[in-house]
């Protein structure tokens, strides 16, 4: 038997290659059978095109080198479409955290939305102009420039408290700002709160006590007989009372006095050392004399009668505690009153470089049992400034302050003591005088030992026109 002959009668039929092994049929089980006999793992194999193969086996089609090995998109199987396959899941989730993600990104939107729009809407940086309204604000001591900024922008009187330190920091005149209060105008522009601030006649509530000033007023004669009248320290704070806001009014000159004569030492915070002296002053209206020291004082808008005083008494008591006061008259075996008193009458009778002299010649006499007989002593009684006195005033007893007629120290100090006349009742000049005598309209002394000296040196006086 020829098995070539037999295989190519067996190869051909009518022109057509026979399918022996079914590979060619396309019936109703082909799905099943790919399935059946797919690929690894029982995933499908890849199908191929049985008309082109059909072609290209009986010779009338060449294959296509450009497609013949590239796959083709398979139908989906049985296994495609098994419940709970792994992929269907992984692409669940994959869905589920893109939503996610795309609403985390619509809600960002919106938030960073609402934030620009707030911005947009907030207050502005700066206001324009001048405001129509005032108001009092404070600047505490030790305050910045900072500290000031936030003051103002809380009540209502700047925008920005960083927008006007900047324009505060450029401007340069709030470098040094004293406490106190000032008077401004809310919702104004940073440059003109600066301004505002700059001028001193937008800070309120402002006195100064100078040395020498005494609580009342005083009347000063000069040589050629001119009068005038010297404020004293209660017509001073009057005259820094300022109403709250521009409400209310003041508290007068009188309302003052009355305070000073009526209240207790304690209500006014009068320094611990001096409240029993306070207490047993033989004239009222002269109690709290010499317990004001000089220096700035800031009176609070609104502020009542006894308000203000005790806010002046109670800061000298904070600078009294810083002298040292108790301590040198502790070393000198007196009492820290009665070395204000000797610093007062210091004050009042000596100038400059003489003062430590005069102290002296007050600490030689007391210890000598003489008389001081100080000419300012009787004017203080009689509420007067000038140089000289008469001997019907000098030797008048009704005259408590008169060191003519009354021996020892006044029975009060006689006016607001300065850091010289301090300092000298601490740390007198080194001497022996006895006399002094101003022998000038300036206020300088000539100082002996004897009372020929003294009488020369009243010559001179009477010479420089000091004495009538």
């Amino acid at each position: 038997m020829d098995v070539s002959d037999d295989h190519s009668e067996a190869a051909h039929h009518d022109g057509e290659p026979i399918d022996h092994f079914g590979l060619f049929d396309h019936g109703p089980d082909d799905a099943g059978a790919s399935a059946d006999h797919g690929g690894a793992h029982g995933e499908p194999a890849d199908e191929v095109d049985l008309t082109h193969l059909r072609e290209v086996l009986a010779g009338r089609r060449q294959p296509d080198t450009a497609t013949a090995h590239a796959p083709r998109a398979r139908r989906e199987t049985r296994a495609d479409r098994r419940p709970g396959k792994r992929p269907r899941r992984r692409h669940r989730v994959r869905s589920t955290i893109l939503a996610l993600l795309v609403m985390v990104l619509i809600a960002g939107g919106a938030v960073a939305g609402v934030i620009y729009w707030r911005h947009s809407t907030a207050a502005p940086v700066d206001w324009a102009g001048t405001g129509p309204t005032t108001v009092v604000v404070r600047v505490q001591p030790g305050q910045g420039l900072t500290d000031v900024a936030q003051t103002l922008a809380g009540a209502g009187v700047v925008a920005s408290a960083q927008y006007f330190v900047t324009v505060a920091s450029d401007d340069g005149r709030l470098s040094v700002l004293q406490p106190g209060y000032y008077r401004v105008h809310q919702h104004s522009a940073a440059q003109v709160v600066v301004g505002e601030l700059a001028d001193k006649g937008n800070r309120l509530g402002q006195m100064r006590v100078i040395p020498g000033q005494t609580l009342a007023d005083r009347t000063a004669v000069s040589p050629t007989g001119a009068k005038s009248v010297k404020p004293g320290i209660l017509s001073t704070i009057a005259a820094a009372c300022v109403p709250t806001n521009g409400q209310g009014s003041c508290f007068s000159v009188d309302d003052l006095w009355k305070v000073e004569e009526t209240a207790g030492p304690s209500d006014l915070n009068v320094v611990g050392w001096a409240v029993d002296d306070v207490a047993k002053a033989p004239d009222a209206r002269r109690r709290l004399e010499g317990l004001i020291l000089p220096g700035d004082y800031t009176i609070a808008p609104g502020s009542t009668a006894q308000q203000a005083l005790a806010a002046v008494v109670s800061a000298s008591a904070a600078q009294w505690n810083t002298t040292g006061i108790m301590a040198a008259a502790k070393a000198r075996h007196m009492t820290p009153y009665e070395m204000v008193t000797i610093a007062s009458l210091v004050q009042a009778e000596g100038v400059g470089p003489d003062m430590s002299k005069v102290a002296r010649v007050i600490y030689n006499r007391l210890a000598d049992g003489m008389k001081l007989q100080f000419d300012s002593t009787v004017n203080y009684g009689l509420d007067r400034a000038q140089i000289s006195t008469n001997e019907s005033e000098r030797l008048d007893a009704a005259n408590l302050y008169s060191t003519y007629a009354h021996a020892g120290l006044t029975p009060t100090p006689i006016g607001a003591p300065g850091p010289q006349a301090l300092d000298a009742a601490d740390d007198p000049a080194t001497g022996t005088w006895l006399y002094f005598v101003a022998v000038d309209l300036d206020g300088n002394s000539c100082f002996s030992t004897t009372t020929a000296q003294h009488e020369a040196c009243i010559a001179e006086a009477r010479k420089n026109g000091v004495f009538g």
